[in-house]
C-alpha cells in the first residue's frame, strides 16, 4: 500500500516557487537600495563641495551590498 500525501507533489513545487520569488525580491531590493545609497552619497558630496569642504568617501563592496563611509572636511 502506497502512502500518498493529500497534496501530492504539487505542494513541494509551490514552496519552491514561493522561495524563488522571495529570493528574487530580496536581490532586487538589495540592488535598489544600493542604487539609492549611491545617489545619496553623490548628493552629499555635491553639497559638501558647495559648502567649500572636501568630501572623503570610503566604499566597501561586499557580495551583494556596498557599505559607504562619508566625511566632509
Amino acid at each position: 500500500m502506497a502512502s500518498e500525501r493529500p497534496a501530492g507533489n504539487k505542494a513541494g513545487k509551490l514552496w519552491i516557487m514561493i522561495g524563488l520569488l522571495i529570493a528574487v525580491f530580496g536581490v532586487g531590493m538589495t540592488f535598489m537600495t544600493n542604487t539609492m545609497n549611491a545617489k545619496k552619497i553623490d548628493t552629499m558630496t555635491e553639497q559638501c563641495e558647495k559648502d567649500g569642504g572636501e568630501a572623503i568617501v570610503s566604499k566597501e563592496k561586499n557580495f551583494l551590498s556596498t557599505n559607504y563611509s562619508f566625511k566632509c572636511q
